[in-house]
């Protein structure tokens, strides 16, 4: 088409029936009317059912979760009690290593021979130091 009130034309009737197909789509002819029961379509009702036991089961599975919670719990405050009564052990074994080695610093030194009076040999360090490499560069 080359003539111009052609080209304007056809652009105003696409431009109408666009307007008029959105108009049908809105108006949704395919939708059921409100007064209909949508309890008649089989696909709904099977749906609904299928909600009903869903909802049925995460209450059961709630209630699954709630009782392990409050078993986890009990088990944590038993298990923290058995926890502190093990540092107060070992604190009071601690102790009583410091009170027993206090106890043999301060006890009087019986001869006074050479041997005893000697220095304490020396403790061994073991260091974990680089191993020396030289490389040669040109």
């Amino acid at each position: 088409m080359t003539s111009t009130p052609g080209r304007f034309y056809t652009t105003a009737v696409a431009l109408v029936v666009f307007f008029l197909f959105w108009a049908v789509i809105a108006v949704r002819p395919w939708a059921q009317p409100q007064g209909a029961s949508a309890s008649s379509d089989p696909r709904l009702i099977a749906l609904q059912t299928r909600e009903k036991r869903l909802q049925a089961r995460a209450i059961s599975v709630q209630k699954i979760i709630d009782r392990r919670w409050a078993n986890y719990r009990t088990a944590l405050v038993k298990r923290k009690g058995q926890i502190a009564a093990q540092k107060a052990a070992q604190q009071a074994a601690q102790q009583a290593a410091q009170q027993a080695a206090r106890q043999v610093v301060q006890q009087p030194v019986a001869s006074s021979s050479p041997a005893r009076l000697s220095a304490p040999a020396p403790s061994v360090k073991i260091t974990s130091v680089p191993p020396v490499t030289a490389t040669k560069t040109s």
